[in-house]
């Protein structure tokens, strides 16, 4: 009974302070514990570990899907990737393995589409950096987004037209 009341009020100072920043969430959500402290920090520290992850040879040939490490060794040799030698194991980062991985595909896309294959790419990705990797070994050059916006006042709009004529 006290824990049903306990539960009650947690609900309503959760929902309280989330009508703050105008979300809903569902009861169910609520009981999750979907914005609880432990939550973000894992996630946080997540993404700090996937800047520049680190794999063991039979991670690697775990991922690749083979039985063997040695073959996973070979493959990697093959490919062109780096293996590190690091307190008696051998690791490779995780990006180079992703890179190795996509690029079939990713060499199939341009070739269906050249001009688009950047943006296909992009919206299929997860990780930003293995994108940029990618185009950085694949063409060479980014595709920058712009950062700022510039708005154009009525001065602006005058010298602009004028130096059109």
């Amino acid at each position: 009974m006290e824990e049903e009341l306990m539960n009650g009020k947690s609900k309503i100072r959760t929902q309280k302070s989330l009508n703050e920043f105008e979300i809903e969430l569902q009861p169910s959500e609520v009981k999750k514990g979907l914005f609880s402290k432990e939550v973000v920090d894992s996630e946080d520290k997540q993404e700090k570990l996937n800047s520049l992850s680190i794999l063991t040879i039979s991670e690697v040939a775990a991922k690749l899907k083979l039985v063997n490490n040695a073959t996973a060794k070979r493959w990697l040799e093959r490919k062109g990737v780096l293996i590190h030698k690091f307190s008696k194991q051998n690791i490779v980062y995780e990006i180079e393995v992703i890179c190795e991985i996509d690029k079939p595909f990713v060499k199939s896309l341009k070739l269906k589409y050249p001009s688009k294959w950047k943006k296909i790419y992009r919206n299929l990705v997860k990780d930003e950096n293995a994108y940029d990797l990618m185009v950085l070994q694949l063409d060479g050059e980014f595709d920058f987004k712009p950062t700022t916006k510039v708005k154009r006042n009525v001065e602006d709009e005058k010298l602009y037209n004028d130096l059109m004529r």
